[in-house]
């Protein structure tokens, strides 16, 4: 059974500051104008839910100063979000704190193999991808799918893994769930969704390579492959 909690509405994050991206009414030339970073990341609660930190994926730990989005999650928990944040400390001034602006949650649920999926099995609706790369733990993955109203359903099956103990590798074989549940395709949207792949690295387990497939709209299967490292 598919978590309904990983449904995305599958829109790109909305426009950050586009005052700044235009010309400036204001007559103080002295302005300083905060760097804004977008990125997957890893976040942290506090105890009342609210975020605490992020873990990047260049592996840098960042305090949560203000949180623009008051998001709130499970108290003392994790989550894989796409965020926009600038460097800044309690008075404003950049520092290895940040200010969130706006995020959304990754689809990050753990692979399954495909005895999980009841109800008709595993759905390989197409999408294109737009970006996939290698992040701390994560793989990394920016959808483009076609879509008007309906709600997409998305998660992560573990075909295969083959481990090879004598030499410290394993290969694993992961494709995409996509239930697009009938939608009329309509217009061009993104999904955002982040690979859970620490499970993977066992005790003796030096290298992974990483195989991810999916359906495309009009190239069918394909196959993307990566080499993970876990520290």
């Amino acid at each position: 059974m598919i978590n309904r909690l990983r449904i995305l509405a599958c829109f790109s994050l909305p426009a950050l500051f586009m005052i700044l991206l235009g010309s400036s009414c204001s007559s103080n030339d002295s302005y300083y104008y905060p760097s804004v970073k977008q990125e997957f990341v890893t976040a942290q609660s506090a105890p009342d839910g609210s975020l605490k930190s992020i873990l990047t994926d260049g592996g840098q730990n960042l305090e949560v100063v203000e949180d623009a989005s008051n998001t709130h999650i499970n108290a003392d928990s994790f989550v894989r979000i796409v965020c926009n944040y600038a460097s800044m400390d309690a008075s404003g001034e950049a520092s290895s704190g940040i200010k969130l602006y706006n995020l959304l949650k990754a689809i990050a649920p753990l692979p399954q193999p495909v005895g999980y999926f009841k109800n008709g099995g595993v759905k390989n609706d197409p999408a294109d991808v737009l970006s996939i790369w290698m992040g701390l733990d994560y793989l990394n993955i920016i959808l483009k799918i076609k879509a008007q109203n309906g709600k997409h359903l998305f998660s992560f099956v573990e075909d295969q893994v083959v481990t090879a103990s004598d030499a410290g590798e394993r290969m694993i074989y992961l494709s995409l769930y996509h239930d697009a549940g009938g939608d009329v395709q309509a217009y061009t949207k993104r999904a955002y969704l982040s690979v859970p792949l620490r499970q993977y690295a066992t005790e003796g387990i030096a290298k992974i390579i990483v195989h991810f497939s999916l359906y495309t709209y009009a190239d069918g299967m394909k196959t993307f492959q990566f080499e993970y490292n876990p520290k």
